[in-house]
């Protein structure tokens, strides 16, 4: 700054160059005067605005210049002055500026070492060089004591909060408080309510003193409530309570104490709801309810826990029934005090939406299931009771639900939707892995029981007893001892899954344990038949054996006589019976109630579909189809029942063959007769095949009558009927040993009588079956082989008879019509090339 200003100076100082001079003094005039003539002639008179002229702007300059040339001769006497005060006050400035530099280093110094001190401890020396402190920093210090201020500060101001807690709560809780009733302490209540609210909007929730401040409140609440249940529970003494409450013979003054007892409970709670907005437990099992209803619950809490969950000999792990007929008991015994006086006294006190009997209900289940969590885990390693236990659950949740129990009637649901109510079943069986264990002591259980049934000495014994609710008894079909009792078996596994909460549960039941029992019956069945027609004759094998046949060491058994005859047709009908009463079973069960919504259910879950998808038990249709689109008539058991159908089709198509090959046998000798026999007087004797053949005919008939209801009997009737006449007409009629005379169709004639005879006298009186008309075709072709060979008054010849084959539509139409046959003209032809007598 000050090398700029002395260059200035000098710059100002030096005299001016005539170059210059002479060019600003052109440039003047030019500005001034524009042409020659203002310069020499400028305008006259007086005016402000007017320009000078060349003499007075010549003047004009040198005025300037005399007064410059004074104030350059002043300037120069007082520069010397000025340069030397300038000099001098620079010097001063410049020792000042090296004092204020040291001055500013050693204020440096001081301020880093007083920061060194303050914010890391150093060591800090004082005047004298000696050490004045060494330590913890000042800084430090400083927030030690200002923390310790805040924490202070705070504790005192929590102190007095805490006080005002406490104090509230002592006057809540105050017996001098409560006069004339407990509900007189709850303005100070509502003080300390209001407290913690405002508390709870200033502070966060997590602080611990916050927590400590909520919980007075909520022990404060707690006590006023246990007070006035204990004044509710002196009150019932009087009425006998737990025992049974015959209302109307309890004194006017009790009843009084007891009703006000009650409505102030109920008062207390409808305020708590106001303060505290209404309890809504998470589960119903939380024990929350009315709190009169609570406080009537722990007496008989006490007397349960005394009975069955101590050291009293009711407490008996084999009988979990006592436990649950015990709450039974209660609530039937109460049922009537409940629903009229208790549920007044509720409806008054503006619970009127409350079922009472409902929510004293809901109020016993968390007694009820403290003991099967509690008996459950010893009861692991024994499936049998762990079975009964939960079992007894099972039919204890179904009794409720058929006394009326709503849950949604109760107080916490009161205003909202509730859910499906479990039961304790549900809740029991969501414990670890308690109904894995329960499903596994069910299965084993079952399947021993059928290992029982089916290896009896009575299994395969026809019973008469059949109850009047089983389908059997319409249809006619009389099952097996082994058929009855599995299938009472099944029935009695649905029985006790059937009440379970979720289909969750339900169908593990159904897949893992009845499908299986019906399966491996079927394969049993299935597996009797394959031996039987590995053993049996009838079915070209050579190897003895039998259905249900036993053999013992030892002991030699004719295996061809129990596949043969009555006895083999027997074990026959009793799989056919087996499979029958089985398959009709599960037909009417497909169409209950319970397993429509099971059906319908495991459409409608894709989880479920997924879980199961691979079980070979379960229909197609309920595991890749969409519930929409799923036949309603589906069944679970779909698959089963055409595996059983199959089986007595088999079985049906064995008893045909039995029946035949046998009597096929009996008559194969009889069928190699001569039918050209001539005229005779003296009459025919049956032939001893024909009677064996008829013998065993009928006895497998009467068999059949006596064993199967009609209208299989019928069907068989007809397959047998077929099947003879076919190996007949064929080995008798078409390749016999001989064609037939007039006299030979007439032996045919009368044999054919003889079978429909022996057919009607087998089958007695059934309406159904229309012993004729399946030996239609037998009986046409026997009439038509027996024509008169010769004229014959008002019949029909064989002469006609060939005319009519070899003639127009019109003859074979009244031929038919004549004789009452119905063949045409090919097979007539046939038939009437059988006599010797054709010549065509």
């Amino acid at each position: 700054m000050s090398t700029q200003l002395i260059s200035q100076i000098r710059t100002i100082s030096q005299p001016p160059s005539s170059d210059i001079e002479t060019e600003q003094v052109r440039s003047h005039l030019d500005l001034q005067f524009t042409d020659l003539d203002q310069l020499l002639h400028p305008p006259s008179g007086p005016s402000k605005r007017r320009k000078r002229n060349l003499e007075e702007e010549i003047k004009y300059w040198e005025e300037r210049e005399r007064k410059s040339a004074l104030e350059l001769e002043e300037t120069t006497k007082s520069l010397p002055k000025q340069i030397e005060d300038t000099q001098a006050r620079l010097q001063t400035l410049l020792s000042s500026a090296q004092e204020l530099s040291l001055q500013r280093y050693s204020i440096a110094d001081k301020l880093a070492n007083l920061v060194s001190g303050i914010s890391d401890g150093s060591s800090t020396s004082n005047e004298d060089g000696g050490i004045r402190y060494k330590g913890e920093s000042i800084l430090g210090q400083l927030e030690v004591l200002q923390s310790e201020l805040c924490r202070l500060e705070a504790g005192l101001a929590w102190a007095k909060v805490l006080e005002q807690v406490v104090i509230l709560s002592e006057k809540t809780l105050n017996p001098l408080s409560h006069k004339p009733s407990p509900l007189a302490a709850l303005p100070h209540y509502r003080q300390l309510n209001d407290l913690v609210r405002r508390l709870e909007g200033t502070l966060p929730p997590e602080m611990a003193l916050m927590k400590v401040v909520i919980e007075v409140k909520e022990r404060t609440w707690q006590g006023l409530k246990d007070l006035m249940s204990e004044n509710l529970l002196k009150a019932c003494e009087p009425l006998g309570w737990p025992k049974k409450v015959i209302y109307e013979n309890v004194s006017a003054e009790a009843r009084r104490a007891f009703e006000r007892a009650y409505q102030e409970l109920l008062y207390l709670q409808a305020e708590g709801e106001d303060l505290h907005g209404k309890e809504r437990p998470s589960h119903w099992s939380a024990g929350k309810g009315l709190y009169p209803i609570q406080a009537l619950i722990k007496p008989i809490e006490l007397r349960f826990k005394y009975h069955f969950m101590g050291t009293k000999g009711t407490n008996r792990v084999e009988k979990p029934e006592w436990a649950f007929a015990n709450i039974l008991d209660q609530i039937y015994e109460h049922q009537s005090f409940l629903s009229t006086y208790l549920q007044q006294l509720s409806s008054k006190a503006g619970f009127d939406d409350v079922d009472i009997k409902s929510e004293f209900t809901l109020l016993l289940f968390p007694i009820l299931l403290g003991l099967p969590r509690a008996r459950i885990p010893h009861l692991l390693e024994h499936p049998a009771l762990l079975a009964h236990t939960i079992y007894q659950t099972v039919i204890f949740d179904e009794a409720v639900k058929e006394g009326g129990f709503d849950l949604d009637a109760t107080s916490i649901y009161e205003g909202r939707e509730s859910p499906s109510w479990e039961g304790l079943s549900g809740m029991v069986l969501k414990e670890n892995d308690w109904f894995e264990k329960w499903l596994l002591g069910e299965k084993k259980f079952a399947d021993t029981q059928l290992n029982e049934i089916i290896s009896s000495t009575e299994a395969w014994t026809i019973s008469d007893e059949v109850n009047e609710e089983d389908e059997g008894e319409s249809s006619g079909v009389k099952p097996t001892v082994s058929a009855r009792q599995v299938k009472a078996l099944v029935e009695q596994i649905t029985d006790r899954y059937a009440p379970l909460p979720d289909l969750t549960y339900k169908l593990p039941f159904l897949l893992s344990v009845q499908l299986p029992i019906l399966q491996a019956y079927q394969t049993r069945i299935s597996g009797s038949l394959d031996a039987f027609e590995t053993l049996s004759s009838a079915f070209v094998r050579a190897v003895p054996g039998a259905l249900a046949g036993n053999t013992r060491s030892g002991v030699h058994i004719d295996q061809a006589k129990l596949t043969s005859g009555k006895n083999g047709l027997q074990r026959l009908m009793k799989a056919w019976l087996s499979g029958q009463w089985i398959q009709e079973g599960m037909t009417k069960w497909g169409d209950e109630l319970f397993f429509v919504e099971v059906a319908s259910n495991l459409a409608s879950s894709q989880a479920l579909k997924y879980r199961y998808s691979s079980d070979p038990l379960l229909p197609s249709a309920l595991k890749h189809t969409s519930s929409t689109e799923v036949d309603p008539s589906t069944s679970v058991f779909d698959v089963l029942i055409e595996r059983y159908d199959h089986l007595t089709s088999r079985a049906e198509d064995m008893i045909v063959r039995l029946i035949t090959v046998e009597t096929e046998n009996d008559l194969k000798q009889h069928l190699t007769r001569k039918w050209d026999r001539p005229p005779s007087l003296e009459p025919t004797e049956p032939s001893p095949h024909l009677l064996a053949a008829l013998t065993t005919y009928s006895s497998h008939l009467r068999s059949l009558t006596s064993t199967l209801p009609p209208i299989v009997v019928s069907r068989l009737y007809r397959r047998i009927v077929d099947h003879l006449s076919n190996h007949i007409l064929q080995r008798g009629v078409y390749a016999g040993w001989s064609k037939f005379a007039e006299h030979g169709g007439i032996d045919l004639q009368l044999e054919v009588k003889e079978w429909k005879e022996v057919s009607s006298n087998s089958l007695g009186e059934n309406s159904i079956i229309s012993v004729n008309a399946f030996w239609r075709k037998l009986d046409d072709i026997s009439s038509i082989l027996a024509l008169p060979t010769g004229e014959a008054k008002d019949k029909v010849t064989f002469a006609q008879a060939m005319a009519s084959a070899w003639d127009g539509e019109e003859g074979l139409k009244v031929f038919n019509e004549r004789l009452g046959v119905d063949m045409g003209r090919e097979e007539l032809q046939s038939v009437l090339r059988r006599r010797v007598e054709c010549w065509r």
